[in-house]
């Protein structure tokens, strides 16, 4: 178990009888228990900044994934207004972007970090469904605004 700060403070250590001091011993075996945990500190240190790294790389995907579903949302929302409008024919959606190859040799290696990036694809694909679902509402309700319009101007 690593030492606390309070038990290094709190550490005495024996005088020798035959100079003033302190035992060499007794002060050697407790700096190898600090030298141990702060290697341990370091290296869990570095861990988490590796794992800082990989789920910023994550994120920056999964940010640019969002853009282009939502340029693609926008490109549907303008197709689908055209043919609504004048009948123009909707072009095929191009296939979602590939993985880089770095990215995926890293995810091999790492299931933790393959994990995490499972738990933001779904995540985004959550956000696009919300996204999806409140276009259809505001669609809906931009429709029933435009048909009271309607209305309104067959009364007058």
């Amino acid at each position: 178990m690593p030492l606390t700060s309070a038990e290094v403070r709190a550490t005495q250590f024996s005088t020798t009888r035959m100079r003033a001091g302190y035992d060499m011993d007794e002060v050697d075996a407790f700096l190898d228990i600090i030298e141990a945990d702060v290697a341990q500190y370091a290296d869990e240190l570095q861990r988490s900044r590796d794992g800082e790294a990989v789920l910023r790389a994550q994120c920056d995907q999964i940010q640019a994934r969002l853009t282009v579903a939502e340029q693609r949302l926008a490109e549907a929302e303008q197709q689908l207004a055209s043919v609504r409008a004048g009948g123009v024919a909707i072009a095929p959606i191009p296939a979602e972007p590939q993985v880089p190859d770095e990215l995926t040799a890293h995810l091999d290696d790492n299931p933790d970090a393959a994990s995490v990036l499972a738990l933001a694809q779904s995540t985004a694909d959550e956000i696009v469904r919300h996204a999806e679902a409140k276009a259809q509402s505001i669609r809906a309700s931009v429709r029933s605004m435009l048909a009271g319009q309607l209305a309104d101007l067959d009364r007058g």
